[in-house]
């Protein structure tokens, strides 16, 4: 093979290259001075085993973001030395090559030229390998699976109000936002509550729950300014963070001291200050965060502080936004009533802190500790009623408190078998929240708070079986523990089978634990195929108290009594589930085709076997336990497939594009029943409620589209989500049976002799009303970004759409009750459209503004809680200071 040869590897093909050869070669290493103007000085965090050369290049080229262009038959019997911590591009690439006979030349923009050595006569030269600057979200577009990742400078173009709002640009991923509350639900692909999706911060699970009115139960507190990055797995996987998953896995990712230490330095920063402007500031007072870093070679620390006040804003003002929820159809002047008012109650304070103290260990080991504190202050509200002269009512407010304690490990010593890493943390959030006294029910204090504490532990072998295979294993294990302990000054209502109150046991005292165990084997061979199988046991332990009130008659009379049933309840059990996974590149480089198949399991959360209550602490309605709730089974596959290509249209651009198929089947789906029927003697009644299990089978299946091109001049970014069919709900409205009916003498007023088994009761199955963000299928979204960057590239402006189809379903004659609902889907279709712009001044200064929907377009989040019926903001403008030092 000629020298000159070259063959295309991009960073996604490390596996393929650890094959290579291991024998260490003795030469020095030539640094060559770098070209003006190659802009290698920022510093990034390396961790790389030494191992055989070509596989080491490419994997310092995919954690640096960058492209590598090699033969790899010229790298064979080279090896590297290992490289681990904070470096700029290029002493880092120095102390990889350490020595091995190649001489190094930056010889442009993120652009670098190897050449090997000759050490005595008849020695090969290397051909070039030429690195080059690769987009960092690359990889991808060259995982088989799919995989979504929201990055540092989609959230700095148009800075997020809302947590949900971070998520607008990730297909397949939807939140159920009310602007009056911030806390974050994520919703993968129609999926979402009680665990189904792990959201996790930093890899922490935040387990927190508290019964929300239809759409929210489990909620995520986390300010955006303190995140690098948003990364989202969808559906079930047999590696870390999947334990008792069925929807997938976001990872919100805060801050490290290596994002801030730039140029070498041992000490750097940054402080960002967001605040509205002029007339549309529309709410947002301050947003603001600062954070300071200092490290050596043996130890970094990080503490960053954040901090935002927004007010109540106002909406747009232009389209249409229904009539179900506004009473348009018998109140004409209300919708422009409600589109022309303040959404009341939608301001709040949010306080984080973060803290990082990481210490590099003798023998490539890393110890890092590290606490996150978020602290929330808001109005808890009603639904929105048009009837009113106010359009929501208070019914009380929160302070929320999430504490996140972390302590990581790590090992990655010269050794392809040995990748190591731990995690012990505890999450600790509690709502302290004060109720409002409304007509007859008087105020109450409630504190709802659930403790988390998990363990985890992986290893990543990667084994040579022939030049051309490599076989990577990933096997561990996580355990997390909830503890949820509510606690009220509510009296409890004398009779009552529980010792809590109904504000307490709406949101119930229990604890579930959580193991597993799992595996998953990557064969890859020659860079083209790659073929997976991974294995997970998960095992779970409920235990709790709850019960209900039933009724029956004293035989012998014609009267009524209350007997309450108590149940005690302490439920274990286990499930393997597999998955699989192919992927191939046929024939060319720049195309790959995959499809996956996996299974996965949900056991009940504490709340919806234990829950026993009234809404709001009071009123007529009731939910009432289901301690026999069965676990979930999903089964999901898809297919697909990614593009990666440079040079498509001018030299050096790159597109990348992730298209694919999902279809995912959920066995005894848990959802809350309306008009069910309790034990013992009576009628359904549409305002007792449980969870139940689906007696159809759920599907949630669509398409996605993701589409990323960059130019340098310019740049777009595109993301469509198209989700098919529907579901039908069914259960048996006795779902604990036990229904009971008199067996009495004739007359009117006849006694009771007997009280026996309502058999047709028993049996009957409704496919009734339900209550949960299931009710509807999300609809069809997406959003497109086009950019520019003029001025050397100091200057960044571009404009988004967000577009909505809508989905909309009017009760009528014909239209069962599973289509309609309690509440009918009421979401107009919208296009909401956002210009934003950067200016970097100097290196350390950069200025932003940021109009969000210029046209001032009314619109309700796409799966938004219909019941507060928040429209999102009007028109506002922005604007942002960042200082980096």
């Amino acid at each position: 093979m000629s020298a000159l040869t070259k063959g295309r590897i991009t960073g996604s093909r490390l596996a393929l290259a650890i094959h290579l050869g291991l024998f260490a070669v003795a030469a020095p290493v030539h640094a060559v001075q770098p070209a003006a103007g190659a802009a290698q000085s920022a510093v990034l965090r390396f961790d790389i085993p030494a191992q055989s050369l070509g596989s080491a290049v490419l994997a310092f080229a995919d954690q640096a973001g960058l492209q590598v262009l090699f033969d790899s038959q010229r790298l064979q019997g080279l090896s590297s030395s290992a490289l681990k911590g904070s470096f700029d591009v290029q002493e880092g690439l120095g102390r990889l090559l350490g020595a091995a006979p190649v001489e190094y030349r930056f010889t442009g923009e993120r652009q670098v030229t190897l050449t090997r050595v000759e050490q005595q006569a008849g020695a090969l030269a290397l051909g070039t390998t030429t690195i080059t600057g690769l987009h960092k979200q690359d990889w991808v577009y060259s995982t088989p699976r799919s995989v979504s990742v929201v990055d540092r400078e989609q959230l700095d173009r148009n800075p997020p109000r809302h947590a949900a709002e971070m998520l607008e640009e990730a297909p397949g991923v939807y939140s159920a936002v009310s602007q009056q509350d911030p806390g974050l639900s994520v919703n993968i692909r129609g999926i979402q509550d009680y665990g189904r999706v792990n959201m996790s911060v930093d890899g922490m699970r935040q387990n927190y729950q508290q019964s929300g009115h239809q759409q929210r139960n489990g909620t995520l507190y986390v300010d955006p300014e303190l995140l690098s990055e948003v990364v989202i797995e969808k559906g079930a996987t047999s590696t870390q963070g999947g334990a008792g998953v069925i929807g997938g896995v976001a990872n919100f990712r805060t801050v490290e001291a290596a994002d801030l230490l730039k140029d070498g330095k041992q000490i750097g920063g940054r402080i960002r200050l967001t605040t509205g402007l002029g007339g549309r500031s529309n709410g947002t007072h301050f947003i603001g965060s600062s954070a300071f870093a200092v490290g050596t070679d043996v130890w970094d620390m990080l503490v960053a502080a954040s901090e935002r006040h927004l007010g109540d804003y106002n909406p747009g003002t232009k389209g249409s936004i229904g009539e179900l929820r506004t009473g348009a159809a018998y109140m004409p002047a209300s919708e422009e009533r409600i589109k022309h008012s303040t959404v009341a109650y939608s301001g709040s304070v949010m306080r984080s802190r973060l803290l990082k103290l990481g210490l590099n260990l003798p023998v490539d080991q890393r110890l890092q500790l590290s606490y996150l504190v978020t602290e929330v202050d808001y109005d808890d509200v009603n639904m929105m009623t048009a009837e009113k002269p106010q359009l929501w009512e208070k019914l009380g407010s929160s302070n929320v408190k999430a504490q996140n304690f972390a302590l990581d490990y790590s090992y990655a010593p010269d050794n392809p078998l040995i990748d190591f890493k731990a995690k012990l943390y505890h999450v600790d959030t509690r709502n302290d929240q004060s109720t409002l006294a409304r007509g007859i029910s008087k105020g109450y204090d409630v504190t709802y708070q659930t403790n988390t504490y998990g363990v985890q532990a992986q290893n990543i072998s990667t084994f040579a079986l022939t030049e051309l295979a490599a076989l990577k294993a990933n096997y561990g294990l996580e355990f997390f523990y909830d503890k949820v302990r509510p606690d009220s000054n509510q009296a409890v209502e004398a009779g009552s089978a529980l010792t809590a109150s109904a504000a307490e046991s709406i949101t119930p005292k229990g604890d579930r634990a959580m193991g597993s165990l799992f595996g998953r084997l990557d064969l890859d061979y020659d860079g083209w195929l790659n073929l997976n199988a991974g294995l997970r046991y998960d095992r779970y332990r409920l235990r709790g108290e709850t019960g209900l009130n039933t009724r029956t008659f004293i035989l012998g009379t014609t009267r009524q009594i209350g007997v309450p049933v108590n149940y005690d309840v302490d439920r274990e059990e286990g499930r393997f589930s597999p998955t699989f996974g192919l992927s191939i590149k046929p024939g060319v480089d720049w195309l790959q085709l995959f499809a996956t198949y996996g299974k996965g399991w949900r056991p009940p959360a504490v709340t919806e076997a234990l829950v026993s209550g009234r809404p709001h602490g009071g009123g007529s309605e009731s939910i009432l336990p289901n301690p026999y709730l069965k676990p979930e089974r999903s089964t999901a596959w898809e297919v697909g497939f990614n593009v990666l290509k440079q040079d498509l249209l001018f030299a050096d651009d790159r597109a990348g594009m992730k298209v694919s198929y999902f279809n995912t089947r959920v066995d005894d789906f848990s959802y809350m029943a309306l008009g069910v029927q309790p034990p013992g003697y009576g009628n359904v009644n549409i305002g007792s409620a449980a969870y139940v299990n689906n007696l159809e089978t759920t599907r949630f299946r669509g398409l996605e589209y993701q589409l990323d091109y960059d130019a340098g001049f310019a740049y777009g970014q595109f993301n469509y989500t198209r989700m098919l069919g529907s579901n039908k709900f069914c259960s048996k409205t006795a779902w604990l049976g036990g229904v009971t009916k008199t067996q009495k003498r004739p007359g009117n007023r006849a006694p009771v002799d007997a009280m026996v088994p309502d058999d047709a009761a028993n049996a009957g199955v409704g496919c009734s009303a339900i209550l949960g963000s299931s009710e509807h299928m999300p609809m069809d979204r997406g959003t497109a970004t086009l950019g520019a960057r003029f001025l050397e590239r100091k200057l960044d402006v571009g404009v988004r759409a967000r577009y909505s189809a809508g989905y909309y379903v009017k009760g009528a004659a014909g239209v069962t009750t599973a289509q309609t609902g309690v509440y009918p889907a009421d979401w107009k279709p919208y296009t909401v459209y956002d210009l934003y712009g950067s200016y970097r001044a100097t290196d350390q200064l950069t200025l932003r503004l940021a109009m969000e929907n210029v046209t001032d377009r009314a619109y309700l989040v796409p799966l938004g809680d219909v019941l507060a019926f928040t429209l999102g903001r009007g028109r506002t403008l922005q604007g942002t200071v960042e200082y980096q030092f």
